[in-house]
């Protein structure tokens, strides 16, 4: 017991620089998956309008792309490390379900740096334009792929697919099948067993001739259903993120510039809120699409964003949507505790219970957050592509004039809360992910307390560790800043 007591306390000091380290390294990929779609935009409308004031600003946008593709590199390298060096049980899962992603993400990271490195450096360097937005358009790619395979990893974290019936019989409540089996059951359940040694296990030279084969097709991750979903709704996230900052950016040019440059900006500035826009209204879809596999196949998780009780209840939307019955009884984690006893491994089954139960005071308000966001921004996706027709615009000059301004003015001023809100909300919808599984939990087979270090953690280690996260923050995000002002002083006087 004063083991566990022990191995609980160094896993959630880990967790906290663990927690602090991603969503540093996630403030950076943001930019580098968003920024392609809005600068290719800009570069797009350039070439086929002929119009410079697009090409200068795809330009001056790309420097910063640049720069965050650097810091995200960066931080990168630093989670991986933590993971490797801290999470060190889960090289068990980067030997056998992770080595195809990983593996392949590598060519994607490639691809990115080569083809980056080309779009910024080779402006106006083709009679033919369409080459140079070419070159951006597979860094997009690059980017989107290898978002794709680290994200195939995270999903099997979630949602164990390619083990079958093993997690119904662990968690007796998920009586749905996770995909083909392709995994030796007997080999991954005793690695499991051997785990809850702590990572130290993995140490042991006769524990992988002892196991024999796990998992018999490495490629099983791209066949996850939590891949597809999630990789659709953190991408569409990354953009709507991206979008709403550059147009809070045009906005602010937009109110500062004198008279005559007002309508430039304003171009540029409907640009990038109409590629936020047009995310905006399909990402309900997404969010749609991630919460029905959620219910699927991680019920705790479930039950903790939605806030039920521990006894269950009724939720009519959720019933309709899932149940085509208002009325339908959602069970709440005391009957899931009752069911404990009929796992083959009531310690896993328990902890998964009690780790959802537990954080349930944080993504409940987290997610709902999260969702009126949302509708926040498909109302402001409305309005913005209401003021495109002649009728509604009409309309929208009538209310917005009540306040003295007009809709553009109304839109520019919406982009600053546009962009608050969206940070919120994929920062929110980050940790409803995580922090209802802990980050390194493999679903109801290994907790997270059993992957940890067997090293000393101290908490001097951690508040040393937070530091160095937080001054690459710091430093990475004052980079952009510095860029970002240079590049725009031939547009305005920015001191």
């Amino acid at each position: 017991m004063l083991a566990l007591v022990n191995l609980l306390a160094k896993a959630n000091l880990a967790e906290v620089m663990t927690v602090v380290g991603i969503y540093v390294h996630a403030w950076f990929l943001v930019f580098a998956i968003g920024l392609p779609y809005v600068v290719l935009a800009l570069e797009w409308k350039a070439i086929r309008n002929k119009n410079g004031l697009y090409l200068s600003a795809a330009r001056k946008a790309s420097a910063v792309w640049g720069v965050s593709f650097a810091a995200g590199a960066a931080t990168g390298t630093l989670v991986e490390f933590g993971l490797v060096q801290i999470w060190s049980g889960t090289l068990a899962a980067l030997g056998t379900f992770f080595f195809a992603v990983m593996y392949l993400e590598l060519f994607a990271f490639m691809t990115e740096i080569v083809f980056v490195v080309l779009y910024i450096y080779t402006w106006e360097r083709f009679s033919y334009k369409w080459v140079h937005w070419l070159f951006g358009l597979v860094v997009l790619v690059g980017s989107n792929l290898s978002a794709l395979m680290i994200l195939g990893a995270n999903a099997f974290m979630n949602v164990p697919w390619g083990t079958g019936d093993l997690i119904s019989k662990v968690l007796p409540w998920e009586s749905v099948s996770y995909g083909p089996s392709v995994v030796n059951q007997t080999a991954l359940l005793s690695l499991s067993s051997a785990m809850s040694k702590g990572s130290l296990a993995l140490a042991s030279l006769s524990l992988g001739s002892s196991l024999g084969q796990i998992l018999s097709n490495p490629m099983i991750a791209f066949y996850d259903p939590d891949l597809w979903v999630t990789f659709l709704h953190t991408v569409s996230a990354a953009i709507i993120v991206v979008a709403f900052e550059a147009s809070s950016v045009f906005g602010y040019l937009f109110l500062k510039a004198p008279e005559e440059s007002k309508a430039g900006f304003l171009k540029l500035f409907r640009v990038s809120f109409g590629v936020g826009s047009v995310v905006s209204l399909i990402q309900p879809f997404f969010g749609d699409l991630a919460g029905r596999v959620e219910y699927t196949y991680q019920y705790t998780k479930f039950l903790a964003a939605e806030g039920f009780s521990s006894n269950g209840g009724t939720n009519p939307i959720l019933g309709i949507l899932l149940k085509g019955n208002p009325s339908y009884y959602f069970p709440g984690f005391n009957q899931l505790l009752s069911e404990v006893k009929a796992s083959i491994d009531p310690e896993a089954a328990l902890a998964t219970v009690k780790g959802a139960e537990s954080v349930e005071s944080i993504i409940f308000p987290l997610y709902y957050g999260m969702v009126i966001a949302g509708i926040l921004l498909f109302i402001f996706a409305v309005l913005y592509f209401a003021s495109y027709s002649g009728a509604l615009r009409r309309i929208e000059d009538k209310v917005v004039g009540l306040i003295g301004i007009d809709v553009d003015t109304f839109l520019v001023y919406a982009s600053f809360l546009a962009a608050a809100l969206a940070l919120f909300a994929g920062a929110a919808g980050w940790a409803v992910r995580e922090v209802g599984r802990h980050p390194w939990t493999i679903y109801g087979l290994i907790p997270y307390y059993d992957v940890v270090t067997p090293a000393a953690i101290t908490p001097v280690f951690v508040a040393l560790i937070i530091a160095l996260e937080l001054a690459i923050f710091a430093s990475g995000t004052a980079g952009i800043i510095i860029v970002l002002r240079h590049e725009l002083k031939g547009v305005l006087k920015v001191k």
